[in-house]
């Protein structure tokens, strides 16, 4: 007899694009064997075992854009409760923006961030460290110390955040080309958050001179050319210099039809959107106010519903949450002061999966995709893969277990993020679809809703398998 850390039998679950029926079997964190139903038995004792009859079997979902605020910013959210989170979000995984005070733009502070993660995650996580102008000579030390690639924002430091974005910005687009060609040299891939800061800032000053101040100013002043413009300026950069390159949170489609363009020009670019752009418009900004504010903004609705063209066609290869905590009195300056003076961002990584399962429920996406766009291909993006993102003989014992059929209400009151009072603009939707297991290396860290505080520290650090 052998001994096994968890057995999931009558599995149905998802492997190299289809579904398939089994039982798996992990030992020591890794998936030892995958056998027909009923199979296992008499062969291993399981310290576990979860019968995943009437359920459909996923590979661990990877949060590809993640702000838990630690260190520095802790009463927003840390490690410990933005992982607790993550966990009942279903995922396994997450990858955390650089946008911390300080950021990881050296490798002292990268491996600070990364003790930090170790000691109070409860689910694995990777970590972008920052890449800007002046920090060019770490960005090979930062590989070489585990980060999974690097995050960069079109703008100078923000006044009075000077501290959270150091080595993370560029000033112009001088110094961008001169950043994406020393980054070409490293092989690292450089992510960038494409808005175009003179831009808005110009319309700003315009919407505040005409007195047009109501909660569209948020999105009027960061209008869709300034995504167009700064993602065709970052292409055509990459294009000549040869970086690697990648976008977080891209929203239009005509940004996905720039980067298309640009594969077949062969420019190596990696998309990520996030959810709320596919399901959500501005109309939810008008009504919400800060609380449906996040950069760049919810779009019209025609955007929204042509962008889930480029989900099919392969031009987004993954989606995130961008999980953005704050404090109830941050986001109340809002409707106290003018939309324009609250923080920007949305805590979401717990109702991503309900609402995107919702979207199987109505028949707009299957499960096959959400495997592939929160999980195979996150991992395939940062060299994780078949380590992650899949379910084989080897890889890590990482699963995601939903219900397609228990039908929600989506309630603030059972959210595990510091941020859940400033959660309002999903509270009550109804959903069909939901995690009950959310499994990584073999531990069960999420069980129908609750969390095993006790993994604390169960995490662990991911970095690209060609550097590790």
């Amino acid at each position: 007899m052998e001994c096994a850390q968890l057995v999931i039998k009558n599995a149905n679950y998802y492997t190299a694009g289809t579904f398939l029926q089994g039982d798996i079997i992990v030992v020591d964190g890794k998936i030892v064997a995958i056998t027909t139903s009923g199979g296992y038995s008499g062969n291993f004792i399981a310290d576990r075992v979860i019968d995943a009859s009437g359920y459909a079997v996923l590979p661990g979902l990877i949060d590809s854009h993640v702000h838990f605020r630690e260190p520095g910013q802790t009463e927003r959210e840390d490690f410990f409760s933005g992982s607790c989170a993550a966990a009942a979000g279903g995922f396994s995984a997450y990858r955390v923006m650089p946008n911390v005070i300080p950021p990881p733009f050296d490798t002292e502070h990268f491996n600070d961030c990364v003790i930090l993660a170790e000691q109070k995650s409860i689910v694995d996580f990777m970590i972008l460290a920052a890449a800007g102008f002046d920090n060019k000579q770490n960005f090979s030390g930062l590989l070489t110390a585990g980060a999974v690639g690097f995050k960069t924002f079109l703008q100078p430091p923000p006044t009075g955040k000077e501290q959270e974005f150091i080595g993370l910005t560029v000033a112009d687009d001088g110094e961008l080309y001169l950043m994406l060609q020393a980054g070409a040299a490293t092989n690292g891939r450089f992510y960038f958050h494409a808005e175009n800061h003179q831009l808005i800032k110009a319309l700003e000053k315009h919407l505040h001179a005409i007195g047009q101040e109501d909660n569209s100013f948020h999105y009027q002043s960061h209008a869709a050319v300034a995504e167009i413009e700064s993602v065709a300026t970052v292409l055509n950069f990459a294009k000549a210099t040869g970086c690697k390159v990648g976008f977080v949170h891209i929203t239009l489609p005509e940004s996905c039809e720039l980067i298309k363009q640009a594969r077949g020009q062969g420019v190596d670019v990696v998309t990520e959107t996030c959810f709320h752009y596919l399901l959500f418009d501005n109309s939810y900004i008008d009504r919400f106010g800060p609380y449906a504010k996040c950069n760049p903004p919810l779009r019209e609705r025609v955007d929204s519903d042509d962008l889930w063209h480029y989900l099919f066609d392969g031009t987004i290869d993954m989606i995130g949450s961008d999980h953005a905590p704050f404090t109830a009195s941050e986001k109340a300056i809002g409707p106290e002061q003018g939309i324009w003076q609250a923080p920007s961002g949305v805590p979401a990584i717990e109702v991503m999966l309900p609402l995107m399962l919702d979207q199987v429920a109505k028949g707009r996406l299957t499960l096959a995709d959400i495997a592939r766009l929160f999980s195979e291909n996150t991992a395939k993006a940062h060299g994780l893969y078949p380590r992650k993102g899949c379910i084989d003989l080897g890889s890590d014992g990482d699963f995601t277990i939903v219900d397609t059929a228990s039908r929600q209400k989506i309630s603030r009151e059972k959210m595990y993020t510091k941020a859940r009072d400033i959660n309002i603009m999903f509270e009550g939707m109804e959903t069909i679809g939901l995690p009950v297991y959310t499994i990584v290396r073999g531990r069960v860290v999420m069980d129908h809703g609750q969390v095993d505080k006790n993994a604390r520290g169960w995490g662990n650090c991911l970095c690209p398998e060609i550097i590790c």
